[in-house]
């Protein structure tokens, strides 16, 4: 056999084996966003912290209205005695989701003591890192996550590597279903597969440029 052909051979055989080694990867990080999707359970804390998602012209988007109505779940059942809202605003927008988070549920008659507003961040490891910081000078080191199912491993990974503990609440109302929810478990699941080699922090720089 000249070399260029067993040359050949040997670079197929790595590449198969890398191929079916990322499959693997790709598909126990799948099996494990989805289970903490499911299985998911608050415990008492000190605060609930409810991911921003999509707000219009102030009114929240019925993916966002679930999640601030599981907030409001858990705060009425005395999980935590306060809630953090967070999520900026798109260029152009007049309100923040934070800001639109914390009308809603001061609505809903949640004390305005307990709301705290938090806007800043492009994604969720800006919204999380930014919140941490008002988080530790409030002294609070321990913590709900509120978001959809899918959501739940990458935000409940990101606050424990910032130091708090962490429990998670899927909204268990989200509109999200079908081909949607099916493109989201994915792009979840790529997010948390790269994070896991090269870290959050990388992955916000690589999107946003800094």
């Amino acid at each position: 056999m000249c070399l260029p052909i067993l040359v050949l051979k040997i670079v197929r055989r790595v590449v198969t084996l890398a191929l079916a080694a990322a499959i693997v990867y790709l598909g126990v990080t799948l099996y494990q966003v989805y289970k903490e999707a499911v299985t998911a359970k608050p415990v008492h804390s000190q605060a609930i912290v409810v991911m921003g998602t999509a707000e219009y012209n102030g009114v929240p988007s019925r993916d966002l209205a679930a999640r601030l109505n599981e907030a409001d779940l858990l705060f009425k059942e005395k999980y935590a005695p306060v809630i953090y809202l967070t999520g900026g605003s798109s260029p152009g927008d007049k309100f923040t989701e934070a800001g639109v988070g914390v009308t809603y549920l001061a609505n809903k008659g949640v004390p305005a003591a307990s709301l705290v507003a938090d806007p800043v961040g492009r994604d969720t490891w800006e919204s999380l890192t930014a919140v941490a910081k008002v988080l530790s000078a409030h002294k609070i080191h321990s913590i709900i996550i509120v978001s959809d199912g899918f959501h739940l491993l990458r935000c409940t990974q990101m606050m424990t590597s910032l130091g708090f503990k962490t429990s998670a609440a899927a909204s268990t109302n989200s509109p999200v279903k079908g081909a949607q929810l099916a493109i989201d478990y994915g792009r979840e699941t790529l997010a948390v597969g790269a994070a896991r080699i090269v870290g959050y922090k990388i992955l916000s720089i690589v999107r946003h440029g800094s």
